[in-house]
């Protein structure tokens, strides 16, 4: 049976991409999750667009999902945590992180991320600008120069695909540059960059279930 991942390697290292637009770091049992943004739908209500009032679960039971099934011991969120003003999703989010205690979340600061520095102040969230190691650098917006991959979101990455009926559809993908990782958008409300096909790049698109190079 397929694995329900694609598993690639990243300067010799494995990782699995997952359908659920996240990726598994299985050498440090950490998953990494970006632009999750929280708090949108409550930030599209008040400006007047109607939106469920379950929207955000959706988001939050994913990421439980995740957790449970693979057990890690970190969560690396590139950047775009929360989307907006305090409202009661981050009370949501910070019930997840007591559920999961012993997990150690870290936040790399993004550019929505603007709640005041005290709602960040919980024992496994950790908020950091950027994180730096041997091979990679992690940061929320793609940097300009790098010698090392930087893996990061933000763009929120997909492809758009042209049937012979001149029928098309808009997919998610992770991106994989000369020195750049870019993940899609974890959040279910968030939107898509349609990218322009690069020759020498790599386009791993989220069809349904399962995670397909191009």
């Amino acid at each position: 049976m397929k694995k329900p991942y694609e598993e690639i390697k990243l300067r010799g290292e494995s990782f699995f991409l997952l359908p659920q637009r996240a990726m598994y770091r299985p050498s440090r049992k950490q998953l990494i999750i970006s632009d999750i943004h929280l708090g949108k739908a409550a930030h599209f209500r008040k400006q007047g667009i109607a939106f469920p009032a379950q929207s955000h679960l959706k988001d939050i039971d994913k990421l439980n999902f995740l957790l449970a099934a693979w057990q890690p011991h970190s969560v690396l969120i590139l950047g775009d945590l929360f989307h907006s003003s305090y409202n009661k999703e981050w009370l949501w989010f910070k019930s997840l992180l007591m559920e999961y205690e012993p997990v150690q979340f870290i936040l790399i600061e993004g550019n929505h991320d603007i709640l005041d520095q005290t709602l960040y102040s919980l024992p496994n969230l950790l908020k950091v600008k950027v994180l730096e190691e041997d091979h990679f650098i992690f940061s929320h917006h793609p940097l300009a120069k790098s010698d090392k991959l930087n893996i990061c979101g933000h763009v929120h990455p997909g492809l758009q695909l042209f049937g012979t009926a001149k029928q098309s559809i808009r997919l998610p993908c992770f991106y994989l540059g000369k020195v750049h990782f870019i993940l899609p958008a974890f959040g279910n409300l968030t939107g898509l960059h349609i990218l322009e096909r690069e020759d020498n790049a790599d386009y791993y698109l989220i069809v349904e279930d399962k995670v397909v190079k191009l």
